[in-house]
């Protein structure tokens, strides 16, 4: 057995986008892998039989994603990259009993939501500016003289850049021809939309005011051939997904925002005949997908699917992602049960399961259940067999005001009873997601340096319930004690963690609570602050979400609110840090700009504090999960030699 090192990072295999061909036998599913020598992803499309629990690889452009199998399963489309030099997203088409795939068509907007209409005909949406056609997209200013005119927020978005005010419009193409009609009933930004099992009808999600409500959906049913329209709803709720029941009725996934952004949605059952809408089991109070945190996905894929009108969803409960039914008369099923994390999921009209799945030691991988059994149809990470792993140990904190907290810890790699280790704080980003039953290759990769991992779901967390994960207008109160009594609880209760070489380190939310964490405490001798927050007043006016989000989470604007947006900063307690911090930021992060790094820095510098800044070009908010390979690799350089030069002595005599 041997230990990880840095660029077992790029070993990883991600799987996602599982489907059923309309046959309930076979299925295609997405798997992507890094190539090193050329620095990127690859990304292919793999073909299996459940029956006989086999899979091979179906095609091989090596940037192909998002397959959809047409109503007669007789072929598919699917979204590539396969010319470098093209500016968009291309669309293929293949014959499932095989042959090359055919080029249709390229579109600088992309291909999302793509649905078969009959097996000529596909529904999807794509991004627009204004007045431009999808077959004759404007003309682009060469990169050094493009100008941005901007007269609307959002102005970016993180993984776009400039959105030069480009919005979701539904497309109809024929695959034959690949001719485009704009569908213009509905309007607003489309976010997605679901086809009615009889194929008459859609329902879509649109942002109908991104600049005054960005937070509200709303849905619309649409008669695909009238092109008439009604709503279903209103101002009072904000729809997350939709899903047929039946041609007549939906399921609908819905929040009132009571709580803000903490609030968990709740499922309605609507008829669209009698314009009812009827509340199921809100009192679950559940978060309906996975919220789990990794750092090797990278293929996403349906958390939700409706089978013999009974609805079916990925929860995340506490540490736990499992599959729960739900009928329209609320009564809900555990359907599977995990010991790990799941993340996507099919299910056929024999109720058999396809899931990708990952536990503390596993990376994803696809299984399926049928007649009662369990089978692992793919082994893509069986490279990790050969390493020394470290299983994270579960604990139980019951913090200072009776609340019971989850926490982890993991011991090096080759720990040695009786002697005393380094430990490093992991604090997750959202901050309404969670750790849990989920594979972390930092964490592992730290494990195998050396040193002891500490990780937990505070106040704020996502899969405790909405009053649980509220902490709006508290960062930095409830949710830095819970933190740091979890952090106590492991040093009374490990005797191996020397508290006299303590690190810590998180991003995004994570980020901000580290940047807190050194201007609360010296506890801790060395930090690492990724894609963080440190100014919620710059926060506001400078990301993609900072409008709609900062009001939420911080309260009202700062407008009328300075003192909190001040008082909940942390560059405002940047004269308490003694801490050395290194600050880890991407210059294309538009979800927390890399301003909230370089003002935090500046004032630690000019104050004559000890830290470092490391930008990454060309990154986004998501380098750690998909940024270029050996970005990806340089960044876990970073972290481990910044806190080697602080924790690595030790105090034991």
């Amino acid at each position: 057995m041997r230990k990880l090192t840095l660029d077992d990072i790029h070993k990883y295999s991600a799987v996602g986008d599982l489907q059923f061909s309309p046959d309930g036998k076979h299925f295609v599913f997405v798997q992507k892998e890094i190539n090193v020598r050329k620095n990127n992803y690859l990304s292919n499309i793999w073909y299996g039989d459940i029956t006989r629990g086999s899979v091979s690889q179906f095609t091989r452009g090596d940037g192909d994603s998002s397959p959809v199998i047409s109503p007669d399963g007789k072929k598919m489309v699917f979204s590539s990259k396969r010319n470098s030099e093209t500016k968009g997203s291309e669309l293929y088409l293949s014959s499932l009993e095989g042959g090359e795939s055919r080029f249709i068509k390229v579109l600088k907007g992309g291909f999302s939501s793509v649905s078969w209409i009959d097996n000529k005909n596909i529904l999807f949406v794509t991004q627009l500016r204004p007045g431009e056609n999808p077959e004759r997209p404007l003309e682009e200013e060469p990169p050094d003289r493009k100008v941005y005119e901007i007269d609307s927020i959002p102005f970016v978005l993180n993984g776009v850049g400039f959105t030069e005010n480009r919005v979701g419009h539904l497309c109809k193409m024929n695959v034959e021809n690949g001719k485009l009609a704009l569908i213009e009933a509905i309007g607003g930004n489309i976010q997605s939309f679901e086809l009615s099992p009889d194929r008459k009808k859609i329902a879509v999600i649109t942002i109908e005011d991104q600049q005054r409500r960005p937070r509200w959906n709303s849905l619309y049913i649409a008669d695909l051939e009238s092109g008439e329209k009604t709503r279903i709803g209103d101002d009072q709720i904000s729809i997350y997904h939709c899903l047929w029941a039946s041609n007549s009725e939906l399921y609908l996934l819905i929040t009132d925002f009571e709580k803000g952004f903490p609030t968990n949605p709740y499922f309605c059952f609507a008829s669209i005949e009698s314009e009812e809408m009827k509340v199921l089991c809100r009192d679950l109070d559940l978060y309906f997908g996975n919220a789990i945190n990794s750092d090797v996905r990278g293929v996403p894929g349906k958390t939700m699917r409706v089978s013999d009108r009974r609805l079916f969803s990925v929860v995340t409960s506490g540490p736990d992602s499992m599959i729960i039914s739900l009928d329209n008369n609320g009564r809900v099923e555990k359907i599977l049960l995990s010991d790990g994390s799941i993340d996507c999921f099919d299910i056929n009209d024999s109720g058999d399961l396809l899931y990708t799945k990952m536990t503390p030691w596993a990376p994803l991988e696809i299984y399926s259940q049928r007649n009662g059994k369990t089978k692992k149809l793919t082994n893509f990470n069986s490279w990790l067999n050969k390493c020394e792993l470290s299983i994270p140990e579960g604990f139980k904190v019951t913090a200072s005001d009776g609340v019971q907290l989850d926490g982890w810890i993991m011991k090096p790699a080759d720990f040695v009873e009786g002697k005393k280790y380094p430990a490093v704080l992991e604090i997750h980003g959202g901050p309404k997601t969670a750790y849990g039953n989920g594979y972390i290759h930092e964490f592992q990769l730290l494990s195998a340096t050396g040193y002891v991992v500490i990780f937990c779901n505070p106040r704020g967390s996502a899969g405790y319930g909405t009053d649980f994960a509220d902490i709006r207008g508290h960062y930095g109160e409830r949710d830095f004690e819970d933190i740091m009594e979890v952090v106590q609880y492991t040093l009374n209760e490990f005797d191996y963690v020397d508290e006299e070489r303590l690190g810590v380190t998180g991003g995004s939310y994570g980020g901000f609570m580290t940047n807190w964490i050194i201007g609360h405490t010296d506890a801790f001798k060395a930090a690492v602050s990724q894609r963080s927050i440190s100014n919620w007043v710059s926060f506001f006016g400078t990301t993609d979400i900072g409008y709609f989000f900062a009001p939420d989470q911080i309260g009202e604007d700062f407008f009328r609110n300075l003192e909190g947006y001040l008082r909940q900063s942390p560059l405002t307690y940047a004269p308490n840090v003694e801490t050395p911090t290194l600050f880890i930021h991407s210059l294309e992060d538009y979800r927390c700009w890399v301003p909230e790094a370089m003002q935090l820095f500046t004032a630690l510098k000019y104050l004559g504090k000890e830290a470092k800044m490391i930008l990454f070009p060309g990154e986004t908010h998501e380098l750690s999960r998909s940024g270029l390979p050996i970005h990806r690799e340089k960044r876990l350089k970073a972290i481990l030699d910044w806190f080697n030069s602080y924790l690595c002595q030790s105090t034991e005599e």
